[in-house]
């Protein structure tokens, strides 16, 4: 694989032998001796759609004035 110029920025072409999906999006990293590392990012758990709810569906506590000091 051999870098080149696209407008502002270094581009690498990946083979399409690995069979990634263009549109994928990844995070870069460096290591100190110049390799460089692209790790595929990951979905944010907190904001998708279909994300399920794991508050509870009522108050565990209750009203009961237990383990609680009256002041």
């Amino acid at each position: 694989m051999k870098t080149r110029k696209q407008g502002n920025s270094i581009v690498i072409s990946i083979p399409s032998e690995f069979k990634i999906p263009a549109g994928r999006e990844y995070m870069a990293m460096a290591d100190s001796e110049g390799n460089l590392i692209f790790t595929p990012k990951a979905e944010n758990i907190f904001t998708g759609s279909d994300s399920e709810d794991l508050r509870p569906s009522r108050d565990l506590l209750g009203n009961s004035s237990y383990g609680r000091e009256s002041l």
